[in-house]
């Protein structure tokens, strides 16, 4: 019996040298996640199968970096999958910034993070590092600071395409038009350039008057007040053309650096033009009770500041868009400032969808309103009927084409309610009509979980936390206490 519990014991330990030495030649990660976060989408293995060259990844980081960001544990496990799916095309090293100058830090272009710490009640600032560099064909990308890989995959993958044509000299692939008030664009816009070129493209703003619009560019356009007729003409010429363009426009024209008041946009030819491909942009204004954002303003009388629900600056809800949609890929609260209705006419165009609305407790004002966030606006509400709105439709076919009909939500005015998101919107509207779906899709890959539901209905969610309280605060106790008098009555008859 001894010798065949010593031969048993034998054979475990011989089999798990085995599997020890194999674990060592065979690649393997299994990977439980729901949207595969941890492992290579096909799309990415196909881009590095296709490699025209080789491609090197440096990693340049602080020693102790991954104590402060846990979530860099997975770095270094994903490059290593890049390299093993590239046939040898794809190389990762590591490199500690502490044997690097400070002179050659800044050459590569990497940027420090200070982080506090606490160490024996003595606060300490750790100056950490974590950049990557790309370089690829000749040519090299740098992220300046990573501490997660929710947008890695997306990010690689944009920088080897990218630096793919730039080194064949293919530059038109990433270039775009712009059409933008000037006087705006350096200003209220600020942020529309630098977010896109950021993306990889190379943004082609257009002098107005425009007179025609290469059909091969995809196009932004942003508001639409200034634009004269034959710089409509032209962007309506390019729509018949077949071009791509994504369009952020109101129907109305907001006071944004004085007294906030809005007037309908009259005669405006670019809005006259969308409604003739089959998109109504109205000089309404939609308001919401439930999905507004909260304004910091000074009171009347001065004396201090006063929290304000604002109902004309509306967070669209999750289950208000389309989830599924690339143009929503990575998807963060969207705020609308002042947004008008959209209408759509399927007569003209029979692949128009809606893609995003306000919540189901809004409605549409127009004319005589005003947008005082000092106002009660919430007796606009008393009787009045609720309709969800259209704020972004698109249309497939013959070519895509989006329209937003807000032409703020890309403004500075994001600097007031922190939504860094409408810009990345705006990436991926641009990246949507360039056809680079699968390449958006990667941004889903989030290992940062959403909240699981958003409410639209207060007393729905008061209604579930009462539920949740009962039943973790009296009913489990109770049935936790009554199953322990159970045993203890039952032992109590056995002995």
């Amino acid at each position: 019996m001894k010798k065949e519990y010593r031969f048993q014991f034998l054979l475990f330990i011989l089999m798990a040298v085995l599997i020890s030495i194999i674990s060592t030649k065979i690649y393997f990660r299994l990977d439980m996640s729901k949207g595969k976060t941890y492992t290579l989408s096909n799309y990415t293995k196909n881009l590095l199968k296709n490699l025209d060259s080789s491609a090197k990844v440096t990693w340049f980081k602080s020693s102790n970096v991954d104590l402060f960001f846990p979530s860099l544990k997975y770095l270094n496990d994903m490059l290593l999958e890049y390299a093993l799916y590239s046939n040898e095309k794809f190389s990762v090293s590591v490199k500690n910034t502490s044997s690097l100058s400070n002179e050659a830090v800044k050459q590569i272009g990497i940027i420090p993070r200070e982080v506090e710490a606490q160490d024996n009640a003595v606060k300490i600032v750790h100056k950490l590092y974590s950049g990557l560099m790309i370089e690829y064909m000749g040519q090299t990308r740098v992220i300046p600071f990573i501490d997660d890989i929710d947008t890695l995959e997306y990010d690689l993958a944009r920088f080897i395409l990218s630096m793919r044509d730039d080194a064949i000299g293919n530059t038109q692939s990433g270039t775009i038009a712009l059409i933008a008030d000037p006087a705006l664009l350096e200003n209220d816009y600020s942020y529309v350039i630098p977010w896109l070129e950021y993306a990889g493209f190379n943004v082609l703003p257009l002098e107005l008057p425009v007179l025609n619009i290469p059909a091969e560019l995809p196009l932004l356009v942003i508001g639409s007040d200034y634009i004269d007729y034959s710089s409509a003409a032209a962007i309506d010429m390019f729509l018949q053309k077949e071009g791509r363009a994504v369009f952020f426009v109101s129907g109305n024209k907001v006071d944004v650096k004085g007294s906030w008041k809005a007037k309908p946009k009259v005669k405006d030819f670019l809005l006259d033009v969308l409604s003739h491909h089959g998109f109504y942009v109205n000089a309404n204004m939609a308001l919401d009770l439930i999905n507004n954002f909260r304004i910091t303003m000074s009171s009347i009388d001065n004396r201090g500041t006063q929290l304000i629900n604002y109902p004309y600056w509306i967070q669209l809800p999750l289950n208000g868009i389309d989830k599924d949609h690339p143009i929503f890929a990575a998807y963060r609260p969207l705020v609308s400032f002042w947004p008008s209705s959209i209408d759509t006419d399927l007569n003209k165009n029979s692949s128009i969808t809606p893609f995003a609305f306000t919540g189901k407790n809004s409605l549409t004002v127009f004319e005589s309103y005003s947008t005082d966030p000092l106002e009660n606006h919430f007796k606009k509400f008393q009787d009045a009927s609720f309709k969800p709105s259209v704020i972004v439709a698109g249309q497939t076919k013959p070519s895509r084409v989006l329209v937003i009909s807000d032409e703020y939500m890309i403004s500075k005015a994001i600097d007031y309610t922190a939504s860094l998101y409408n810009m990345d919107f705006m990436v991926n509207c641009v990246e949507y009509i360039c056809l680079k779906d699968n390449l958006l899709l990667l941004k889903n890959k989030k290992h940062s979980p959403p909240s699981f539901k958003q409410f639209e209905d207060r007393d729905e969610m008061f209604n579930l936390v009462f539920k949740a309280r009962l039943i973790s605060l009296i009913f489990l106790p109770i049935f936790i206490f009554a199953l322990g008098v159970y045993i203890f009555i039952k032992q109590g008859r056995v002995k």
